[in-house]
């Protein structure tokens, strides 16, 4: 994140105020306005949110291969995520096989990638990693989704580069 943000300089402040949502919770998220990202916003909400996904090369749609240890977390994600993605009334597409799921997201409204895909992409990394640190003993168990906690970390993310940008600035000026 670091880099990312010495590399871009004073652009940053106005990328990051792009992408902020402010949304209580995941039923919020349908009522957010579907504004198409350019390419300079998805890498910095990439960035922002230490994502490991990747946008197309025509930047219309993000996707990630998550692999679990066993069917069983497998289908403790993809349920966890279905009940998060009807909540925001936002779908992935996804294919699974075994212990693998391939995911592709994008928004319909804006034919393109909206803050509501890095949203959803956020939140699926958040459960895979809690799914992988939690013993899964049936197809049945699903972690319970805790929306604030997974939107407070979120801001979280934006509040902590805003911090970093505003001590480069200051180290910049002092030079």
């Amino acid at each position: 994140m670091y880099r990312y943000i010495s590399e871009q300089g004073f652009k940053t402040p106005a990328i990051i105020n792009s992408l902020k949502i402010f949304v209580r919770d995941f039923k919020d998220v349908s009522s957010i306005s579907a504004t198409k990202l350019n390419s300079e916003e998805i890498t910095s909400a990439l960035e922002i949110h230490s994502l490991q996904w990747h946008p197309t090369k025509d930047s219309t749609k993000i996707h990630k291969e998550f692999k679990f240890n066993s069917f069983k977390e497998t289908f403790a994600f993809m349920g966890s995520i279905s009940t998060v993605a009807e909540e925001m009334h936002h779908y992935p597409k996804w294919t699974q096989k075994e212990n693998v799921v391939n995911v592709e997201i994008s928004t319909n409204e804006c034919s393109g990638i909206s803050v509501k895909d890095i949203l959803l992409a956020y939140t699926m990394d958040q459960l895979a990693m809690e799914i992988t640190n939690t013993q899964i003993i049936s197809v049945c168990d699903s972690p319970k989704v805790v929306d604030s906690q997974i939107l407070n970390t979120w801001n979280q993310n934006f509040q902590k580069t805003e911090d970093i940008l505003q001590n480069l600035q200051r180290n910049t000026a002092q030079l």
